[in-house]
């Protein structure tokens, strides 16, 4: 089938011209943007409850490295990613893990609780802390920031953990 959609909604995302809408990304492959430590910017703002009703701001996991996913339970990809990225955030314990969950809440925390998902995700009832971000639109969507807070990378669509997020892990720690 030629036209195969890997993402949860329609659209795929593409580079502009000027680097992804100004956070300068470099394609490393289809669906993969790297960002060089020179040409970074700082995240955008990403702060609110927690699943469980806490607040919560990854403005205080600052000093680590941060992968941020945007998830959803009822998306298959991210259903799909999950398993990995919960064995690489437990072989990673000095990378912190934030999921951010879209519109779910009361799926979103059953299916952590039934994927042993570690890490704590911020619930975006509306939509409104991902519009802030440059993300594609559908779901799953990945970023990992630097130890300053800013977007290291950038993966449009599902991940696959040991050979997409594992390499720039150990690029940003080498970079420390």
């Amino acid at each position: 089938m030629a036209g195969f959609a890997a993402a949860c909604s329609g659209g795929g995302g593409t580079v502009d011209a000027t680097g992804g809408g100004g956070f300068n990304f470099v394609q490393q492959s289809a669906g993969k943007d790297f960002v060089p430590a020179g040409n970074r910017h700082e995240a955008p703002r990403l702060a609110g409850k927690n699943l469980d009703g806490a607040d919560f701001d990854v403005a205080s996991l600052r000093g680590k490295i941060v992968v941020v996913n945007f998830w959803a339970s009822w998306c298959a990809p991210c259903r799909a990613e999950t398993p990995g990225l919960v064995r690489l955030s437990k072989a990673n314990p000095t990378v912190a893990f934030l999921g951010v969950n879209e519109k779910d809440p009361s799926g979103a925390k059953a299916f952590v609780r039934d994927n042993g998902v570690p890490y704590p995700s911020v619930v975006d009832r509306l939509g409104t802390l991902a519009a802030g971000w440059p993300v594609a639109p559908g779901l799953p969507s990945t970023f990992v920031l630097d130890a300053d807070g800013r977007i290291a990378a950038r993966f449009t669509g599902p991940v696959v953990p040991d050979d997409d997020l594992k390499p720039v892990l150990t690029r940003l720690q080498a970079e420390a």
